[in-house]
């Protein structure tokens, strides 16, 4: 047998201790690893070790106490919820109003501010309401200022915080009359503030349709 042959027999018997003394270790070291886990688990698991767990918590948790004015509202909101809050006056939606809001924007498309052409080439045989025109005239069809003054009589301030869900049923034709109704779905207390959830349906006067529906979410400061 050459130098060669003998390094590679005895390079395939040291592979084969090796593999056996490892698959007689492995459940030993098993073993080992389940029980230090379990140590370690019943140690957190302790009334010492809790104490601290549940302090960590707090910090980084603390409990959220609301001011007695938030309170106040919420009891107020609490017999509302569900319900209709607010059912809006008629609003005029006219092609002056569109065409306004079609040079504020630059969405000067045909369909919003050519009636001739409307008339002849759009379904809707009119011109049309923008569906952001629409939304834009929630607070003004909410009567926001003096909605706040009924709901809220003693907020310092309400904060638009954005909408969820907004879809556009139907569209609006030019010289249309609209009207919002608004219930309160949900709200949620702060230290100093109430989160209000509220959905807000846009109503056509002719044929009753809607316009659209949102979800709209606002921040009442006390």
């Amino acid at each position: 047998m050459n130098i060669v042959e003998l390094l590679k027999e005895k390079g395939q018997q040291l592979q084969l201790s090796n593999g056996e003394f490892i698959r007689r270790l492995e459940p030993q070291v098993r073993e080992l690893k389940e029980t230090f886990n379990q140590s370690v688990s019943n140690s957190f698991a302790s009334a010492f070790f809790s104490r601290f767990i549940a302090v960590a918590n707090e910090e980084l948790h603390p409990a959220v106490v609301p001011l007695p004015a938030v309170v106040e509202l919420a009891s107020s909101l609490r017999r509302k919820l569900g319900q209709e809050v607010h059912l809006g006056e008629w609003h005029l939606v006219d092609q002056s109003m569109i065409d306004s809001f079609a040079q504020a924007t630059g969405d000067t498309q045909w369909i919003h501010t050519d009636p001739v052409r409307a008339e002849r080439e759009s379904p809707f045989k009119s011109t049309i309401a923008h569906g952001f025109l629409i939304v834009s005239l929630l607070p003004k069809m909410r009567g926001l200022e003096e909605y706040a003054k009924v709901h809220y009589p003693n907020s310092r301030m309400v904060v638009n915080c954005g909408m969820n869900d907004l879809r556009f049923i139907t569209p609006v034709k030019s010289g249309s009359r609209l009207r919002s109704r608004t219930y309160l779905r949900k709200y949620e207390l702060n230290k100093r503030s109430i989160d209000l959830t509220e959905e807000v349906i846009v109503e056509i006067e002719l044929g009753r349709k809607e316009a659209c529906r949102v979800e709209l979410l606002t921040r009442v400061y006390l």
